[in-house]
């Protein structure tokens, strides 16, 4: 289950893990695609992998997953504008869509390793920002 809006004004349960992404196209409207990855398995093939769409409407996009166990996940989310479900590419597979990934991770050639985009879910509770590209 998930919760998303786009203004946090309710205190969240304790295990809800909040995300904030910053979008560089705010005006293109679309949707945003979130995947939240328990282990390298599930990033690497998003089998498993609690997945959310939110409009994206403003600047900055709030939403939370919900009941989240605390231990180590990675998040990878991309800006869908024209809303048809994917992560649009060239033909050698650039993305044409914004795209971004926990810890601002860094891309080298294709996304960055679960290692590198591992945030650890604990206490206390603060939100993971990421920033597209």
């Amino acid at each position: 289950m998930v919760f998303c809006t786009l203004i946090a004004s309710v205190a969240l349960p304790q295990d809800d893990l909040r995300l904030e992404v910053v979008l560089n196209k705010p005006e293109a409207g679309g949707t945003l695609r979130v995947a939240l990855c328990p282990n390298k398995e599930a990033y690497d093939t998003e089998q498993g992998c609690r997945t959310l769409s939110v409009p994206a409407t403003s600047r900055t996009v709030t939403c939370s997953f919900r009941r989240v166990d605390d231990g180590t996940y990675a998040v990878k989310v991309f800006h869908d504008i024209n809303s048809d479900g994917e992560l649009n590419t060239s033909w050698i597979g650039w993305p044409q869509e914004p795209y971004g990934f926990s810890n601002d991770a860094p891309v080298n050639m294709g996304p960055p390793s679960f290692k590198l985009a591992a945030i650890n879910v604990g206490e206390p509770r603060n939100p993971v920002r990421i920033r597209l590209r």
